[in-house]
This record gives C-alpha cells, structure tokens and sequence, in this order.
C-alpha cells in the first residue's frame, strides 16, 4: 500500500496507529443512510395507530399497538444511533478530505440552512394539526405556560422539551456534534494524542457497552410517564441540547469517526451480521419484557417499588444498548454484503431519502387525520398513508428538487441524463 493510501505511526506500532484504506464511494453506506430515512416515515405514520397521546397526533379508531407497538420498537430501537454512526463516519472522511474550514462550510450548506428554510414552515404545519386535535387541552397549556415564566427551572425544562425543531431536531444535535468533533481534533493536534488502538475497533464491545449504558440510562424517562413500552432513546426537540442525550449520540457519532479510513473497520465491523441479527431478537423481546415490568411497578405506585422500578430499568436499558449495536453491525455487514458496487437506482433513492424526510411529516399527519375514521383495517390505512406520501414527495423531488437549487443545498448538484443516456 502506498504512503498516499496508507499512514502509520513513526513508532512503527501498528496497534495504535492507524491504516488508512483507500479513499473510494462508500455505497453502501450511502445506501444505509437512506434507509434509516425512509424507516423514519414508517414509524411515524405508526404512530395513530398507537395509543400515544402527543400534541397533533390523532387516535385511529383501528389501533393495532399490539402489532404496530413492536414494529416501532423494532425501529425505533436503532434506527437514530445507527444515523448519527454513519454521519460520524462521513464527517471525518469530509473532514480528512477537506480539512474543517470546508467541513464547516459543507455542513452548514447540507444542514443548517434546511433546517433554518424548514423549521418556520412545520411550525405552521404544527399548528394547524394541533387546532385539529379536538382532545389537545389549550387551557391546561396555557396555564402550565404562564406559570413556568416565573419559574427559571420551568424554563429550562421548556427549552429541552417545546419540540421547536419538530422532526428534524437530529439535525441540530448534529451540528452540536460537528462543533464537538472540530473541538475534539483541535485537542488532537495541540497535544499530539495518537490514534485510537486497532483494538479498539477489532473488538469495540469491550468499551463501547460500558461508554454507552451511562447516558442510555437516562433513556426511556417520557414512555415512563406516557406508560408506554417504547423501545429507543427519547426524544427532545427543544432549543436546549438535553445533555445525557447529546453524550448518548456522541459515542455512536465518535465510534464512526474514528472508523473512518480504518482498514479493521471493512475486515471486522459487520462481518458477522447474520449473528447479529440472530441475537438482536431476544435483546429486543427482553428489553421489551422488562419495560413493561418497568412500567408496571411504577403505575402501581414509586413507594414501596423503587427497587423493582430501578432494577428493571437497568436490566430494560442494558438489552437496548445491546439490540442498538448489534442491530447497527448487522446492517453495516448486511449492506456492505449486498450494496457495496455502485447501484444508480439505489443511489437515486438515497438522495432522494433526505428531502422526503424533511418534508414528509405534514402530508402524514394530514393523511392520518383523513383516514382515522375509516372503517378498513389498520395496517391497510398505514400501507396507503406511507404509500402516499413517499410517492408524492418522490415525484416533487423529481420535478421540482433535485434538479435545482434546492437539491443543489440537499445532496450536491445534479444533472439530467440525456434520452440517450
């Protein structure tokens, strides 16, 4: 391997230091990114199917939680860690590419100029869906509003939880991981830190279980006080970064960082991803055991059941850790198996993915509130608002996005094949 194609530590010490591969399209990690956005769409158009009482959501007169409930979990369980990985990798190949000056620049091209466009234009949405919601209590929030000005905590707890980046608050956790990894290499350089050990990613269970289980504790707090077994980390889309949360992501956006151009992550990472999925089954169904044992206890009262409640907490975070990274490796190895050459249908999908994420939110809630009377089974509804949605916003990517400036800020500029072509 050549120098321009592989680094190694003067010292010679091939356990810390680290082999860089050769800088080529990652396909299927692309290819994986997507389908983390598209798995999005189907969790949220499940979710008024699904006793969950949030703002705006409306109560299908066919739930199906029984179904529906481990379908969300199954998803929901991974599907975030496993983006903020991948964007984490490709940081640090922009990064190792273009140095951080750029990487800022492609960043806030990519990222926060979307969610600055979107974030007024699903307020709007918002709003509108909430007014729908015959059962949204106005006058309780108005005065649990008009009592938290007075209160610094109140505030504080307001500014982590008011959902004011709605859908798309991963990315603005995203950019406070971006200034994190800038800082992190900063550090890097003024003292001169070496590489992470190829250990470390030959064998990451060894440190990545116990660097993950702290902040994955505080995990599961609002499906607690919703009674609600619901699998995965929770969600905050305040203008407030909920710190155990934004520590919670960073492992999984470092570890990726730290694969990058590491030849241990393509020989080891994945490589025995049919295990992984195979053992993922019963960290889920335990975590999903124990939740609700968790759950259990505590509606029957914190007094007399801290201990049960503690200890089932644990044991329910502790499966969730394990199903979220064996789920991750399964698919890195699942896709690295069957996407790694480059595939233009694919590859137009995965572009495609990040604009109907962003917009696809209000034309599913508007289809859920259309269809929450109908008479015809649950999962038919789901399969038509899904069906809908990502097929409108498909054909507006092709004619109205992708071509301009819009898709230009999203994914890069493209250009139309020729007829012949």
């Amino acid at each position: 391997m050549s120098t321009e194609k592989a680094t190694r530590s003067v010292s010679g010490d091939d356990e810390s230091a680290p082999v860089l591969v050769d800088q080529k399209r990652y396909h299927d990690l692309d290819a994986l990114r997507g389908f983390a956005m598209l798995l999005g769409i189907v969790i949220h158009g499940l979710m008024s199917f699904m006793p969950i009482p949030l703002p705006g959501v409306p109560q299908d007169i066919n739930q199906n939680p029984e179904v529906f409930g481990y379908v969300f979990n199954f998803i929901h369980g991974f599907r975030m860690q496993l983006f903020f990985l991948i964007s984490g990798f490709f940081t640090a190949m922009l990064w190792r590419k273009q140095g951080l000056r750029k990487l800022f620049k492609h960043r806030a091209k990519r990222i926060l100029v979307p969610l600055i466009i979107a974030m007024p234009i699903l307020w709007i949405f918002g709003i509108v869906f909430v007014g729908m919601d015959a059962d949204f209590p106005f006058a309780e929030a108005e005065a649990k509003f008009k009592e938290s000005m007075n209160n610094p905590l109140a505030l504080l707890a307001m500014g982590i939880w008011v959902p004011v980046t709605g859908h798309l608050w991963f990315l603005y956790y995203l950019l406070w991981l971006i200034l994190g990894f800038a800082v992190v290499i900063k550090l890097i350089e003024r003292f001169r830190i070496k590489p992470v050990s190829s250990r470390m990613i030959r064998s990451p269970w060894l440190w990545l279980v116990p660097l993950t289980l702290l902040p994955q504790l505080f995990n599961g707090l609002i499906g607690l006080i919703m009674g609600f077994p619901i699998i995965g980390p929770d969600t905050f889309g305040g203008v407030i970064p909920w710190p155990p949360q934004l520590i919670y992501y960073a492992v999984f956006f470092g570890f990726g960082a730290i694969c990058y151009g590491r030849e241990e992550f393509d020989q080891a990472i994945g490589r025995r991803w049919q295990a992984c999925f195979i053992l993922s089954i019963p960290a889920l169904l335990l975590g999903i055991h124990w939740i609700e044992l968790r759950n259990a206890a505590f509606k029957a009262g914190w007094e007399g059941n801290q201990s049960e409640i503690i200890w089932y907490h644990f044991l329910t975070n502790l499966c969730q850790l394990f199903f979220a990274w064996l789920m991750i490796f399964g698919f890195i190895g699942f896709f690295r198996r069957f996407f790694s050459k480059e595939n233009k249908k694919v590859r137009y999908i995965s572009d495609a993915s990040y604009w109907i994420y962003i917009a696809h939110m209000p034309p599913i809630m508007a289809l859920q509130f259309w269809v929450s009377k109908w008479p015809y089974p649950s999962f038919l509804k789901f399969l038509f608002i899904f069906t809908v949605t990502v097929g409108i916003l498909l054909l507006i990517y092709e004619y109205a996005i992708r071509y301009t400036w819009v898709g230009t800020m999203l994914n890069g500029k493209r250009t139309r094949e020729s007829a012949s072509t």
